[in-house]
């Protein structure tokens, strides 16, 4: 005789969040957020106030506009007020 007929287990579809504040890439601090203006977008350190204007790209979310922000602080075009 058969056993018993097994059910097919339904695996949940895990949606990953993009982060809403991030790491300095001067102080290592977790305190980069990115704020949304008229025509720029701010991204600015609260705990070293390390910050850049950035121009208003259409299809960009706060984790794109954080990684010019790196680049520019890397390459020198971004320095510390202070």
């Amino acid at each position: 005789m058969g056993g018993r007929r097994k059910r097919k287990k339904v695996m949940k579809r895990v949606v990953h969040k993009a982060p809403k504040v991030f790491r300095c890439p001067n102080c290592d601090a977790i305190s980069v957020t990115v704020s949304d203006e008229d025509e720029e977008v701010l991204v600015s350190c609260s705990n070293c106030n390390l910050s850049s204007r950035l121009e208003k790209v259409r299809n960009y979310e706060p984790v794109h506009y954080y990684n010019l922000f790196v680049d520019k602080y890397h390459s020198g075009e971004v320095q510390n007020k202070g």
